[in-house]
């Protein structure tokens, strides 16, 4: 195991013994990729970011249920998709939503042209309008996997599904095309 894991389940019994000071270092460590996430998942930067400060509130209000020596990691991780589920129930369903220059992946080559630019752009945003058509649990199978580079077992445990189920909803995404329009 990691150390920094262990680092973070010492912290986390630390918190669930009512010890708020131990709070702040998970809070700052996980502050960016769970704010990643949440956006990835919702779409909205605002929103995600009160998502963000909620989950962590929950962190605060539900540790005691915390169970040393699971990973901390994913037991945060699946406060927060819980929270984006109900965010999607309150919502009637999550809609495409335009992408924000984050989630552009940086060029191959050192000084693209400006019709490499202009394709990568086009390119990104197409994958990020199609992520966002996925249905929640496929949505945050392929966040967590493609973006957070977790583990089938670790997302598994995030989602609350068996790893066959998780190797399932990718292999829906990656094995059936998903139909993009492009402007011309």
């Amino acid at each position: 195991m990691n150390p920094g894991h262990v680092q973070d389940e010492w912290l986390m019994v630390q918190v669930a013994n009512g010890k708020r000071e131990h709070l702040e270092p998970l809070l700052r460590r996980y502050a960016g990729p769970l704010s990643t996430f949440i956006d990835r998942m919702i779409g909205d930067r605002h929103r995600s970011e009160e998502l963000f400060q909620e989950v962590f509130l929950a962190v605060w209000i539900k540790r005691r249920q915390y169970q040393f020596p699971r990973p901390f990691k994913a037991w945060l991780y699946a406060i927060a998709l819980n929270n984006c589920r109900a965010e999607f129930r309150a919502r009637a369903g999550p809609t495409a939503l335009p992408l924000d220059d984050s989630s552009i992946a940086a060029p191959l080559a050192p000084e693209p042209s400006p019709a490499d630019t202009a394709i990568a752009t086009e390119t990104a945003a197409l994958v990020s309008t199609a992520v966002t058509r996925l249905p929640a649990q496929q949505r945050a199978v392929v966040v967590l996997r493609v973006w957070d580079g977790l583990s089938y077992a670790q997302i598994a445990e995030i989602v609350g599904r068996t790893e066959a189920t998780v190797r399932s909803h990718m292999h829906q995404v990656y094995g059936t095309p998903i139909p993009f329009t492009m402007a011309v």
